[in-house]
């Protein structure tokens, strides 16, 4: 096989998709933050994630601070805790 050939397949099978485990759960479909609004004007600590985390059944937690770095890839197991400048929870996002 050429090499050019051989590359070629090889980029064209890195962009096959996969389906998503059955035993996975559909998180994207069934994720609401609505559950966590009682946590929502609360000083952040490591209680009120623990709480999030406990109310929502997501494990992977991402908090952000005003002016932080975050990637934008799309997860939908977690659960993101957004702070305002004085570390008070001002919102729940899943992904």
């Amino acid at each position: 096989m050429k090499p050019t050939i051989l590359i070629a397949a090889l980029a064209l099978g890195a962009c096959a998709t996969t389906k998503p485990s059955e035993s996975a759960p559909a998180l994207a479909d069934s994720c609401d933050t609505s559950i966590l609004a009682a946590l929502v004007g609360r000083p952040f600590s490591a209680a009120v994630e623990a709480e999030a985390k406990k109310q929502s059944g997501l494990t992977n937690v991402r908090v952000i601070r005003p002016g932080m770095a975050v990637t934008m890839d799309f997860q939908p197991g977690r659960l993101n805790i957004d702070l305002d400048e004085k570390g008070v929870v001002t919102g729940f996002r899943c992904g």
